[in-house]
């Protein structure tokens, strides 16, 4: 990788399906990647929901809304506390 430039082998469905939704969007394939790519990493959630998926998708375990919900309070309130 020189200079930034990343180069992909994209299968022929998923290069299929890139250009349909690049054209809705009035731009180029590479354009239209590179705004998903800078959104994805704009949005830390975003990687890390998927990051999320991927382990649920290799391991089958998932927590409950309750324990997440606890985890997401503990989280606010830790912030909360550093900003006082």
């Amino acid at each position: 990788m020189a200079d930034g430039e990343l180069t992909l082998r994209l299968d022929d469905e998923t290069r299929r399906r890139l250009a349909i939704l690049a054209d809705q969007a009035g731009v180029s394939v590479e354009t239209y990647v590179l705004e998903i790519i800078a959104d994805d990493l704009e949005h830390d959630g975003l990687a890390v929901s998927r990051l999320r998926l991927a382990e649920y998708d290799r391991t089958g375990q998932s927590i409950s809304v309750e324990e997440a919900m606890a985890h997401f309070d503990r989280q606010l309130e830790i912030r909360l506390a550093e900003r006082r």
